[in-house]
């Protein structure tokens, strides 16, 4: 009985899977985490007479358009970054519909001008 019993506690102790994450969560980690690295890639740009700013849409709303617009410069790895943006955005449009994601439906809008502050790309909105 007593073997019963340590059995039983041992199962209960190692089926407790409530340290584990969903897939839906592990899924919106990924998501999260490119996020944070296209942000960080956007914040270190610079931009001069030689860099020039630009803004992209970024993320994949569930009613269709992008979450937000950052703004870049072309003195980072331009290539890599949009690429990132558009796996980023594949992602996120896949996961709102596996997991059928509600949001608003409110249009971000790009930034009405750009201009380079103290060699930063800073967004104008109008």
């Amino acid at each position: 009985m007593k073997l019963f019993f340590t059995l039983l506690s041992f199962l209960v102790i190692h089926c407790d899977d409530s340290d584990h994450l969903t897939l839906q969560e592990t899924e919106q980690q990924e998501i999260d985490k490119l996020k944070v690295e296209i942000k960080a890639m956007a914040d270190a740009s610079v931009c001069s007479d030689e860099f020039i700013c630009y803004s992209v849409g970024i993320g994949a709303k569930p009613c269709g358009g992008f979450w937000e617009y950052i703004v870049y410069s072309s003195s980072i790895d331009v290539e890599i970054f949009l690429a990132k943006i558009k796996s980023l955005n594949k992602k996120e449009a896949e996961y709102n519909k596996k997991y059928s994601v509600q949001s608003d439906c409110f249009v971000a809008m790009p930034p009405s001008s750009i201009n380079c502050v103290e060699g930063k790309c800073t967004a104008i909105f109008d």
